[in-house]
C-alpha cells in the first residue's frame, strides 16, 4: 500500500510544473492589465503558484521522512526474521542439552545420594540447577562441558529474545508512524489539489467573463458601424451555426412591412414542420408562449441574444434556465402564433449585447 501511494506523489510532484506553467499562461498579461478586476485575479493567481509552491516544499519533506522511516522498517524486518530463526536453532540444541543435564542429576544422585536429588528438584529453573554447586563439583569434565554449553546458549537465547522484543516494538512504533505519515501525505496532496483546482477555476472564470465582455464589445461595436439594417459582418459570431437542422430557405426579408404598421424585424427561414431547430451557440433558455410568436425561445450566448419564433413545440426534457451547448435540438419548425395557418419557417432573430435587433440575414447566410 506504501509505495504505490510514493509512485502517485512522485508523478503528480512531476505534473505539477507542466500544470502550473499551463494554468500560467492561460491568460495574457496584457489583457489582465485592463481592468482592476483582472489585476486582481492576476495577484490571486500569484499567491495561489506560491501556495502550492509552498506545499510541494512540505511534501518533499515528508516523502524523505516517510523513505527513511521504509527503510528501517526493512531492515528491523530482516533481523526478526533472521533471529526467529536463530533462536529455533538454539531451542533445538537446548532440548538435547537438557536431557544431558536431567542425566547429570540422575547421576549425582546414584553417586551421592538423595539430598543431592532433592536439592535439584528443589530449583526454581535450570539457572539454579547450573549453580548448585554439589552438581557441578560432582560432574565429570564432560558433564562440566556440557553444563557450560547449555548455560551459554539458555543466556544467549534470552539475550536474543529479548533484542527481539525490542525489535518488534520498533516496529509497531514504525508502522504506527508510516500510517500517520500516509495521512499526512493523503491530507497534502488533497489539500494542494483543491488549491490547485480553485485557483484554476478562479482564472477560468475570469478568462471566460473577459472574454464574453471583449466577445459583447466587438459585436456592439459592429452593429453600430453596420446599423441594425445592415447587421453583423459574417465572422463577426465566430461559433455561429445554423440554426434549422435541415433544408431551407431564407431571403433578406427584414424591414419588410408587417400588419399594424410593424416592419420584419428578423430573418424568417422556411423549412418543413418538424425540422429540428438547434441552439446557434452555447447559452441559457428562456421560454414564452401566445402572442404573436406562439411557442417561443429565447437563447441568451456570450454577447448576444436569439429569438426563435412560430415553433411547433420544444425539445423534451428542457426547462427555463437550461444550459445548452452549440448544436443541441430546442425546438421543431411550426406555424404557431400569428403565422397559423401560412407556411412553416423559424422566425429568427438576433440581438447583439441582449438589445435591440439587427438584421440577422448577414450572419444566416455565412452559416446556412
Amino acid at each position: 500500500m506504501l509505495m504505490p501511494i510514493m509512485g502517485d506523489m512522485r508523478r503528480f510532484r512531476a505534473l505539477l510544473p507542466l500544470l502550473l506553467i499551463a494554468l500560467l499562461g492561460l491568460i495574457p498579461v496584457g489583457a489582465f492589465a485592463q481592468t482592476d478586476a483582472i489585476e486582481e485575479a492576476k495577484e490571486e493567481k500569484e499567491n495561489a503558484y506560491e501556495a502550492l509552491k509552498a506545499a510541494d516544499a512540505e511534501l518533499e519533506a515528508a516523502l524523505e521522512v516517510f523513505v527513511a522511516l521504509h527503510a528501517e522498517l526493512q531492515d528491523l524486518e530482516y533481523r526478526i526474521a533472521r533471529m526467529e530463526g536463530r533462536i529455533d536453532e538454539d531451542e533445538d540444541n537446548l532440548a538435547g542439552l537438557r536431557d544431558a543435564a536431567q542425566n547429570l542429576v540422575t547421576n549425582a544422585y546414584i553417586n551421592s545420594g538423595s539430598s543431592t536429588l532433592e536439592s535439584a528438584l528443589d530449583a526454581a529453573n535450570i539457572q539454579d540447577i547450573l549453580t548448585a554447586q554439589h552438581i557441578i563439583t560432582r560432574s565429570a569434565d564432560k558433564g562440566t562441558a556440557t553444563l557450560d554449553r547449555l548455560d551459554a546458549i539458555t543466556r544467549d537465547l534470552l539475550r536474543k529474545t529479548a533484542t527481539m522484543e525490542q525489535d518488534r516494538q520498533r516496529v509497531e512504533e514504525l508502522e504506527a508512524e508510516q500510517a500517520q505519515m500516509v495521512a499526512q501525505l493523503d491530507q497534502l496532496r488533497t489539500e494542494r489539489e483543491e488549491i490547485y483546482q480553485e485557483a484554476r477555476q478562479r482564472y477560468a472564470d475570469e478568462v471566460r467573463a473577459w472574454e464574453a465582455a471583449e466577445r459583447a464589445r466587438k459585436i456592439a461595436e459592429a452593429a453600430k458601424r453596420s446599423g441594425a439594417a445592415g447587421g453583423l459582418p459574417p465572422g463577426t459570431i465566430p461559433d455561429f451555426i445554423c440554426p434549422v437542422a435541415g433544408p431551407n430557405h431564407f431571403t433578406n426579408d427584414w424591414g419588410n412591412p408587417r400588419s399594424g404598421g410593424r416592419t420584419h424585424k428578423g430573418t424568417d427561414v422556411f423549412a418543413d414542420r418538424g425540422t429540428p431547430l438547434v441552439a446557434v451557440t452555447d447559452g441559457t433558455l428562456r421560454f414564452s408562449n401566445g402572442g404573436l410568436g406562439g411557442i417561443a425561445i429565447w437563447l441568451k450566448g456570450s454577447g448576444a441574444s436569439y429569438y426563435y419564433a412560430h415553433l411547433d413545440g420544444r425539445a423534451s426534457g428542457l426547462s427555463a434556465g437550461s444550459y445548452v451547448t452549440r448544436g443541441t435540438v430546442i425546438g421543431y419548425v411550426g406555424n404557431t402564433g400569428n403565422a397559423f395557418g401560412g407556411a412553416h419557417h423559424l422566425h429568427f432573430q438576433l440581438h447583439p449585447g441582449h438589445g435591440s435587433a439587427v438584421n440577422p440575414y448577414p450572419t444566416l447566410a455565412a452559416a446556412c
